[in-house]
């Protein structure tokens, strides 16, 4: 930075100050409170003393909700009071209005490749969530969702009444896969609960405490709130007092907007959906659509005093919001990971620290305010602890500490990342970080600080590269060295002041092998889905172009297309089979296989028939499958039940759940597992789905039969009724033809009754209800429902065309007189009240039938 860009930044922060930095209500009650007509309102207040707080005002306002350890309320009271006393009042530290929050997002599509989550589950599948609790912050979550059931609990926390935006943001955290493969979240075997959002402050510690979570999502928002206001300082101090507890926060998705105020006025940028993302102490996550770019929309950093916000960067095709979730499942791996290695949780700012260090590089190079860090890489983040990357120091006021690492040969990279739970600042100041930890590297001869970005509020400032300088904004400090000298390195960290007796810190560091190029989807264990497009994704150290090919079953190598440029991912077709396949990339004379893994169509299920004691499940048949394994939900997730060479499978309904799938097998693999259907959701029945009789014309009837299968079908007989006597009108056998149409010619007058009754090569047979139809007795009408209830219409069965049909009241008045066009026509009474009505039926003017009828 130059003499005259230091001088500028110094004027403008001080402005900053006497403006905004030292006043106790917040710029939105400025704004809003001094528009709205309203005078009693909600508040956010925090208070240097508790006790001193409810002698002066219990009497004047209403608590509505609290956070205590932080000294911050919601309270009910007049705008007035707030004006005229609390600005006055030494005890009050900072006024704010609670924006009203809203889900930020609905889920479009999921592509866990990209984050490397497919990778996560097919290297490290004992990495779940087992044991990990987590919290969704917003409205409950469906419990009874088959991708979550059996794994939630409720606190004195949880919201009433569900929101599929909350059941969508848990299955991403850690969705079973029962509903299909596309349903598995990152950790699939963590616990579930929720927390009610309308609470814009930290849920209770007790709370955390208790149920022994230590992780909560929060894919919501409200305006651009650009100042560290109370919600802020108070997750601050919520995890200063629970270092293991970690929030994730979206970014938020008013990247449009604009700030009102603060620092960054005016400017398209530092437009965060809420002041409690301005914290310290949580993770800020953004996200990349389809196109693996930020969208327009996402909100962007900075923080309001210049601290790199967001963090991280996630897929989330809808928004930011799905991308945190994945944040948080990821965070729940790394957690599960770290306390399988060291007996213990991690800090807070330790899950942090790994998730950074672990990232792929995204966006522009090295950090920025759009895409943070870089972008979640589950695999290596689990990975890093594996490996035991990590490191925890405790340092005293002015003291320094080193930690000692080797930096091997032929190292692409390494990247270390030193974060520390900060202590909360004060409501409403110029500048959040409070304890301001230095460090930097050495390898005896070079030493190498942070990255560190520009933070004046001038649009080519923020978007300019990073610089290596001392970091006095951030509780997170960030190095990277692209192919380092070998050797032996210290990181030195160094601690100021303190306000506390000791400051823990947390240090992960990626060492980046020198591979050239390794594939990272599909791996072994992934099953692309035969005849669509899938990314390919891979981990390039090489640079430029390759030849890409595939290869079915072991066969020939096939091109795929012979320049594919490294630097992003592959969009591929899969071939519409079932069959092995392997990926190899071509780079110069240097060739790189994938493992080998089963492309698969996906399997169409449906129900054959729903009977009172079984039902039958059938599918489409695939090609080379050399039979299928049929799936029903136990208590938490998809089992195996069955397996056969049929393409269709007769259970009894004492199984006990109603959900199934069904996957093709090849050879000793299993194919990809069908969405699951409810089987009684399906609208079939007892093979007879619909079976009705109706007239056709003046000499017939049609009678039809719709079967749900032909299963096990010898042959039906429709038979029909008439004068008591049974009759015979079809006997046939069933094909694949499952709608069946049947014409009776010979037609008499008076009720004629149809049934049909299918026989089944058991010996056994099931009969449909019967349907009946009246036939009218030649030159007469039949008019019905009689009595009829008044406003309706009443149908007229007779000859048809060329009659004549007539009403009369009980006087004789002609009242409606209709030509009738069919066999079944109908007259309408809508206004015509309740009581005896008289008809005459009329063939070349002469009265052929008369009648009455009843409206009542």
């Amino acid at each position: 930075m130059t003499g005259k860009e230091s001088c500028w930044l110094i004027a403008l922060l001080l402005a900053y100050s006497v403006s905004y930095g030292q006043q106790k209500l917040s710029p939105k009650f400025r704004s809003e409170g001094a528009r709205s007509s309203i005078r009693e309102m909600i508040f956010s207040v925090s208070f240097r003393d508790s006790a001193q707080f409810y002698d002066d005002y219990s009497e004047r306002l209403t608590v509505v909700r609290r956070y205590g350890q932080a000294n911050v309320f919601q309270i009910r009271a007049d705008y007035d009071l707030i004006v005229n006393e609390f600005s006055g009042d030494p005890n009050i530290l900072f006024v704010d209005i609670p924006g009203s929050a809203r889900p930020e997002s609905l889920i479009d599509h999921f592509n866990p490749g990209f984050n490397r989550i497919t990778k996560l589950h097919h290297y490290f599948p004992e990495l779940n969530g087992n044991e990990i609790a987590v919290s969704v912050k917003e409205k409950a979550f469906d419990a009874n969702d088959i991708d979550l059931i059996n794994r939630s609990f409720t606190t004195s926390a949880t919201p009433t009444g569900t929101a599929q935006h909350a059941t969508i943001m848990a299955t991403l955290i850690a969705g079973a896969g029962n509903s299909s493969p596309g349903g598995k979240g990152v950790a699939n075997a963590a616990l579930l609960t929720s927390s009610d959002f309308e609470n814009l402050l930290p849920d209770p510690d007790e709370v955390f405490a208790s149920y022994t979570i230590w992780l909560q999502n929060h894919s919501y928002g409200v305006g651009v709130e650009n100042y560290y206001g109370n919600e802020a300082m108070a997750y601050d101090q919520q995890v200063s007092n629970n270092p293991s507890l970690l929030h994730v926060f979206s970014a938020g998705n008013l990247g449009l907007s604009t700030p009102d105020d603060g620092l960054y006025k005016d400017l398209n940028a530092a437009n965060l959906s809420g002041t409690f993302k301005q914290a310290k102490n949580v993770l800020l996550v953004t996200a990349v659509d389809s196109t693996l770019k930020v969208n327009p929309l996402n909100s962007t950093g900075p923080a309001y005093d210049g601290r790199l916000k967001p963090e991280l960067t996630a897929f989330g095709q809808g928004g930011t919001s799905d991308a945190a979730a994945l944040v948080t499942g990821t965070s729940a791996i790394v957690q599960q990971a770290y306390k399988q290695a060291n007996d213990t949780l991690p800090p807070a700012s330790m899950v942090k620290a790994i998730l950074i260090a672990s990232t792929d590089a995204i966006g522009p190079p090295g950090p920025d305010f759009v895409y943070g860090y870089g972008s979640v890489n589950a695999y290596r983040a689990a990975d890093l602890v594996r490996q035991n990357f990590t490191s925890v120091v405790s340092l005293m006021a002015n003291e320094e500490k080193e930690i000692e690492f080797v930096i091997p040969e032929n190292c692409s990279e390494v990247k270390v990342v030193v974060a520390w739970t900060d202590p909360p600042a004060s409501p409403g100041g110029q500048k959040a970080l409070v304890h301001n930890i230095d460090a930097y590297l050495t390898d005896g001869t070079n030493q190498y600080l942070p990255w560190v970005l520009s933070s004046l509020p001038n649009p080519d400032s923020l978007a300019s590269p990073a610089r290596r300088k001392k970091d006095s904004l951030n509780n997170v400090e960030y190095f990277s060295i692209a192919d380092p000298p070998s050797g032996i390195y210290q990181l030195v960290i160094q601690a100021p002041e303190l306000t506390t007796q000791t400051q823990d810190v947390s240090v992960a560091f990626w060492i980046e092998d020198p591979t050239p190029f390794a594939w990272d989807y599909p791996s072994a264990s992934d099953i692309p889905e035969a005849g669509e497009k899938h990314l390919l994704f891979w981990n390039n150290h090489a640079g430029g172009q390759g030849s890409l090919y595939y290869q079915l079953n072991g066969g020939e190598w096939k091109m795929i297309q012979e320049t594919v440029d490294l630097s992003a991912p592959f969009d591929w077709n899969a071939p519409d089979t079932l069959m092995t396949a392997r990926l190899k990339m071509l780079i110069g004379d240097n060739e790189y296989l994938s493992d080998a893994f089963l492309i698969s169509p996906d399997l169409k299920v449906g129900v054959a028939f729903n009977c009172e004691n079984e039902f039958s499940l059938t599918w489409n048949p695939v090609s080379g499958a050399g039979g299928y394994e049929i799936f029903a939900l136990g208590e938490q997730y998809m089992e195996k039940i069955a397996t056969t060479s049929n393409t269709g499978l007769t259970l009894a309904k004492s199984i006990g759940t109603e959900y199934f799938s069904v996957a093709p097998v090849f050879g000793s693999t299993v194919g990809l597992r069908s969405p699951t259907i409810n089987y009684a959701s399906q609208g079939s029945y007892c093979y007879i789905n619909f079976f009705n009789a109706e007239r056709f014309d003046e000499a017939s009837i049609v009678v039809r039969l719709l079967l749900s299968t032909g299963l096990n079908i010898d042959h039906i007989v429709v038979s029909r009724l008439l004068h008591g006597a049974s009759e015979i009108l079809a006997n046939v056998e069933v094909d694949s033809d499952l709608e069946l149409e049947f014409t009776d010619h010979d037609l008499h007058p008076g009720p004629m009754t149809y049934q049909a009754e299918l026989f089944f090569t058991d010996g056994t047979s099931l009969k449909s209800d019967s349907s009946q139809v009246f036939v009218e007795a030649k030159g007469r009408a039949i008019l019905f429902p009689n009595p009829a209830p008044g406003g309706s219409y009443i149908n007229v069965l007779s000859s048809g065309e060329g009659l004549i049909l007539r009403v009369t009241d009980r006087i004789g008045r002609l009242l409606l007189e209709k030509e009738l066009d069919d066999v079944l026509d109908f007259i309408v009474m809508d206004h015509y009240s309740s009581g005896l009505y008289f008809y005459q039926l009329v063939e070349d003017g002469r009265i052929i039938d008369t009648g009455k009828f009843a409206l009542y």
